[in-house]
């Protein structure tokens, strides 16, 4: 999903959760603090079009060591060699390649319509 932000119409990216999130059993089992961190952490990965992969200087930053072994435990986040993944991620969110792809759209589109060659 994108929209406008209103200083100065530059297109921004929404994370999105299903609404069922909120009672699924890995969520109740992280617990509020550590979905907090995921919630967080998914935003960024949003906003810095990391497709669902956030590295330890975001999550390190913004949760606590407790925090992110009840994700990893509740199996909200996997690890790798550089950092966390949101598994499901992509499920629910563009790709980077598909808000690249719908940033050049968008401004092909503007372009025309003020008609620049």
């Amino acid at each position: 999903m994108w929209a406008l932000r209103a200083s100065g119409g530059v297109a921004v990216t929404w994370f999105r959760i299903d609404d069922g999130f909120g009672d699924h059993p890995k969520v109740i089992r992280a617990g509020n603090a550590a979905v907090g961190l995921w919630v967080r952490c998914g935003a960024w990965s949003s906003k810095h079009l990391t497709d669902g992969h956030i590295p330890p200087e975001i999550y390190a930053a913004y949760g606590r060591t407790a925090e992110i072994e009840r994700l990893v435990s509740a199996r909200l986040w996997q690890v790798d060699d550089s950092g966390m993944w949101m598994p499901d991620y992509l499920d629910y969110n563009p790709s980077r390649a598909d808000v690249m792809d719908r940033r050049k759209a968008d401004r092909e589109r503007k372009r025309q319509g003020r008609g620049d060659p």
